[in-house]
Order: C-alpha cells, then sequence, then structure tokens
C-alpha cells in the first residue's frame, strides 16, 4: 500500500479550495489540509510538516512568492507548488528561482495540469524524502571535510571547480556556488603556472600522487604560500579526468629531529617572486558569459585583464590540436604560439596590453567598429597546414565600465591560390527556445511578439557566410505530438533549457524561415531583455527585417556573442 503524501492548500477562493480538496482526495494516497490565507497557513506549519505546500500566487495578506520566501527562509524543505491563474512568464521564473519546484497554471485545461501535477508529487516526494537520508551522510562527511583546516577542492582537467569545502571558502573570499564555476588556476601567480603544468601532466594511473608547494592569491589578494597535494583520477584509457587537491599552511610546521626553518625560508623566499593579481570585481553575469563561450561552436578564447588566459573553447583546441589544460593559466602571449609557432602579439592585444609585453606597433592592424576589433586576414601555419586567419575580438567590462577581460573569435579556411574557387562555409554556432519569438510581415505583427502571444520555437543560426532564422521542428507546440506543458516548458519558460546543437546547412535551409547572405545585411540591432522583452533585428538592404523576441538575459548573451562574431561591423545596441 503506497505511503500517504500529506498536503497543504492555499487558496483565499473558498469555491476553488473545496473543488481543489476535493479532486485531489479522490487518489488515496493524497491527504490535504487547506488554509484561506497565508498566515493562516504559516500558524498551520508551525504545528505539522507537510510534504507538498500548494499555494496561489495572489492572496490579499501576503502573495505566494512573499510566503515561499519565508518558509524557505524557516527552513522549510517541503515540496512548494506555485498556482496562479495569470500567464505571467516572470511570476513562473520568479517563483522557481526563489525555491518553488513547480508551477501550476490555473484555467482551461486544469483537469489535466492537476493529473500531471499528481504525478510529478507521487515521482517527486519519494526522491525527497531518500534524499533526506543522504544528506544525513553528507552532513557527518562535510564534517569531517570542513570542519579542518586542510584545503580541499575537485578540479576538471581545464582546472575548473567541482568542490571546494569551507576552508577554502574563506581563503577565496567568494560564495560556493560562484566559487565552483571558477577556475583554480587563475588564482595561481602567473610564473607559477608553467611548472605546476608541467608537474601535473606527468601523473600517470600508476603514479598519481605529487606534493607541490606554491602560491594562492586569497580573495583579500594576498599571496599565500601552501603546500599541495595533488592527486589525479584517470579513465580506463589512461586519460586525466579530474584532480583532487589537498592544500595546508606549513608556515607554523615545526620539524622534529631537527630545524630546518632556514630551508623552509629560502624556499618561501624563492616562490614569492610574483604575487601576481587578479581583478577585485567580476561582472555581474561573468559566469554565463564563461559558459557561453564554451558552448559556442566555435574557435574562440579569452584572456583576463593581466594577459592571463582563462578560456580556451573546445573547437579551438580541436582546431589546433591543443587542449585547454595546457592553455588555461599561461599569460606572456602564449595563446599565439598555436597560430604563429612562438608567443607574441594578437588581436586581442588592441583591447589588453599587460605591462612590458609588446609596444602598439606590433599589434596586427585592425578596424574599430564600436568596441570590437575586426582584423585583416594574414596566412598562417596550423598543425602544419596553410590557413587564412581572421580575427574579431570584444572586451568584457563590469558595471562600471572597465575592462576586465578580451574574447577573441577565429575564423579560419584552408588557403588557396587565386583561383580556388569560392570560399568556404563554416558553421559559427547558434541558439533556439520556445521563448525566442518572431514578428515579422510574414508571421504576426511586432505587438504580438512584444507581449508574448507569438507561439515561441525559433532560433537564430549563423555560418561565416549566412545568418538563418528558423523554425525548430523539434520545439513546435502546434505538432500533434510537439512539446507539452510540463517540466521541460518549465525549464524554457525559465530560460535554463536551450537548442544549441551543431545544425548542418542542410538542416537549417529546410527549416529557415529567413536567410540573408553577409553581404546583402543593412543592420543588425539588440536590445537586452530588462523590464520587457529584448529583441534581435535583422534588416536586409532591400528594407526587408525579422525582429525576434528576447526574454532571458541567458540566451541574450549567447545571441550577443554569435552576433560580435558574424557581423560586428553592423551590429547596433539599443
Amino acid at each position: 500500500m503506497p505511503q500517504t503524501i500529506s498536503l497543504l492548500c492555499i487558496d483565499d477562493e473558498p469555491l476553488f479550495l473545496d473543488a481543489f480538496k476535493a479532486r485531489l482526495e479522490q487518489e488515496k494516497d493524497l491527504a490535504v489540509t487547506t488554509a484561506l490565507t497565508a498566515s493562516d497557513a504559516l500558524d498551520v506549519l508551525n504545528r505539522q510538516y507537510f510534504d507538498v505546500i500548494i499555494a496561489d500566487y495572489a492572496m490579499p495578506d501576503m502573495d505566494g512568492l512573499a510566503l515561499l520566501k519565508e518558509i524557505r527562509a524557516r527552513g522549510g524543505q517541503s515540496i512548494f507548488v506555485m498556482a496562479t491563474a495569470k500567464r505571467l512568464a516572470h511570476i513562473a521564473r520568479d517563483a522557481l528561482n526563489t525555491g518553488a519546484d513547480y508551477y501550476l497554471q490555473k484555467g482551461a485545461d486544469m483537469a489535466n495540469e492537476v493529473a500531471r501535477l499528481i504525478d510529478f508529487i507521487r515521482v517527486r516526494v519519494p526522491q525527497k524524502n531518500a534524499e533526506y537520508e543522504l544528506i544525513a551522510w553528507a552532513r557527518f562527511y562535510n564534517s569531517i571535510v570542513d570542519s579542518g583546516a586542510e584545503l580541499i577542492c575537485r578540479i576538471k582537467a581545464d582546472g575548473t571547480f567541482t568542490f571546494v569545502n569551507e576552508p577554502c571558502v574563506h581563503l577565496y573570499k567568494k560564495p560556493y556556488r560562484q566559487l565552483v564555476r571558477e577556475n583554480f588556476f587563475a588564482f595561481v601567480p602567473d610564473s607559477e603556472r608553467s611548472e605546476i603544468f608541467t608537474c601535473i601532466q606527468g601523473l600517470t594511473p600508476e603514479k598519481p600522487d605529487c606534493l607541490l608547494q606554491h602560491h594562492i592569491i586569497a580573495g583579500d589578494g594576498r599571496s599565500v604560500p601552501l603546500e599541495w597535494g595533488y592527486h589525479g583520477f584517470f579513465s580506463q584509457t589512461g586519460a586525466i579526468q579530474e584532480y583532487q587537491l589537498a592544500g595546508r599552511d606549513t608556515s607554523a610546521l615545526v620539524r622534529i629531529g631537527g630545524s630546518m626553518a632556514d630551508e623552509a625560508e629560502t624556499t618561501l623566499s624563492a616562490a614569492a617572486g610574483d604575487t601576481g593579481s587578479v581583478p577585485e570585481e567580476k561582472q555581474e553575469g561573468w559566469n554565463d558569459l564563461m559558459a557561453t563561450l564554451q558552448s559556442l561552436d566555435a574557435p574562440v578564447f579569452a584572456i583576463d585583464a593581466s594577459g592571463v588566459i582563462i578560456a580556451w573553447s573546445a573547437k579551438l583546441a580541436q582546431l589546433t590540436g591543443v587542449p585547454a589544460v595546457e592553455m588555461i593559466g599561461k599569460g606572456g602571449q602564449e595563446y599565439a604560439v598555436p597560430f604563429y609557432g612562438k608567443p607574441g602579439p594578437m588581436l586581442i592585444d588592441h583591447i589588453i596590453r599587460p605591462p612590458g609585453t609588446i609596444a602598439g606597433r606590433d599589434i596586427p592592424a585592425a578596424k574599430k567598429v564600436g568596441d570590437t576589433f575586426i582584423g585583416e586576414k594574414e596566412h598562417v601555419a596550423i598543425r602544419g597546414r596553410p590557413m587564412i586567419l581572421q580575427g574579431k575580438c570584444s572586451p568584457v567590462q563590469n558595471a562600471a565600465g572597465q575592462v576586465m577581460a578580451a574574447i577573441e573569435a577565429i575564423t579560419v579556411s584552408e588557403a588557396r591560390d587565386e583561383t580556388g574557387g569560392a570560399a568556404s562555409e563554416d558553421y559559427l554556432g547558434g541558439i533556439s527556445s520556445l521563448t525566442l519569438k518572431i514578428a515579422s510581415e510574414g508571421v504576426g505583427g511586432a505587438i504580438a511578439g512584444a507581449i508574448g502571444s507569438a507561439v515561441g520555437g525559433y532560433g537564430i543560426y549563423a555560418t561565416t557566410r549566412r545568418l538563418f532564422v528558423i523554425r525548430n521542428p523539434d520545439l513546435d507546440v502546434s505538432a500533434p505530438q510537439g512539446v507539452q506543458f510540463g517540466t521541460f516548458i518549465m525549464d524554457e519558460l525559465f530560460g535554463t533549457a536551450s537548442d544549441t546543437r551543431q545544425k548542418t546547412l542542410g538542416e537549417l535551409e529546410n527549416s529557415r524561415i529567413f536567410e540573408s547572405e553577409r553581404k546583402d545585411l543593412a543592420k543588425i540591432t539588440l536590445k537586452k531583455p530588462v523590464l520587457l522583452s529584448g529583441y534581435l533585428e535583422i534588416r536586409k538592404t532591400d528594407g526587408t527585417s525579422v525582429r525576434m523576441y528576447i526574454d532571458h538575459k541567458k540566451a541574450y548573451t549567447y545571441i550577443e556573442n554569435l552576433m560580435k562574431m558574424f557581423a560586428p561591423d553592423i551590429l547596433i545596441f539599443e
């Protein structure tokens, strides 16, 4: 016999509440308690725990979002369902961002919605109960890991944190959620990175450990000497998958059996020559930007304000044959080595010029359009193959307008003679989503797109020659077996799920509703979503145009970077 699931339902409309309770209690495993106000609900919650709380958004004494915040602030971990008759995406987005687990849309399809909700509850409640048991073990484990003074962290092969314990959080002075998306080697002084890479790249499944002493740049800017134990985890084929690091401060170490203070002082002094630097503040949305760079299917790299490589995309690693783990953390213009065979200036140095590196006249010539630099085509040899390279780079600024980093996108094609035929067409990237809607003469008016009544499921894609707007067949809600309203569409409403998979030219041409050659475009206009939807407007020289509405900042960030690569010289921001 299934275990009874307890529910608390809150709604200020008695008729709806009674009908809703009656429907839920048709299920023999659901036990329902009701409350007409948020205040009454909080009183009940002071006396009783419920597996699930279902609350209306619009209530007179406290709206559902405020109730959710209050319950979470008290430590309540019940599954929370937000219900509303208003079809406003921001309500659903704010609810899930605040800690809700599900969103119930009241309306004509209520019978089907309730059936889906019941299925969700029956699956999620046992999962959450099982999670509580795991949490108890996790707390015991974490009490051991976090209570000591030793710094313990896990990093991917490219240096990205996947776990940090509490002492690491205190050292770096960053929240856990932010820290696990950053790169460990960005906190290591420039002068020490290359030696560290040499040591850890020498680890093997037979000898997976090494002990190193090097500095870390703490959150307050101090250069802290620490002893680090590195342990490599390898796949069955012998490829490195992850490192576990254990660091400790040895400054108070007492050595038994003789004084080695002089030796320790000499070692630390030699290692302290370059304290390095890290930016004091990060631009809001920095993590989204880094995720975008990695997902773009184009050769892209980025450097921080000191000229250190902080991103090296998978496509660039594929092009050059140099993996990200060998590039991230390097300074001294090492980003030029895969292209020119030696360190030196590239287009990106128009934006960031580390002190003592190069003179301005040595930087490749470029045309500046807004804050973007577009380089001239040049002949290089990549992995022994003659290629034609062209770069485009843009700065990354924080809220105060300070340049924190720079990004360069590389476009390459095989070198040909004058009779070599038409230029090749390479895929740059693209995104489609249920939240992307379009409005043009052929598919509806601009007002429909602005108020959100136009159907979504569109996408924007670019090659080195053409720009496509497509209707994504996988996101067609009008199809008989199309996307259904539920968990997936909820993810789409909140911008957390989008289709960024590479598409072939055939797929783009078959799904296109708008296409333009780069040479036929007059201008591209971008407006960032703030209170209302943002948009991307594409206008051709013959006067035809299409406008795509963008509801979410993640999608906007992706599209902005894609347009900067495709046509920065005609890109306008409103």
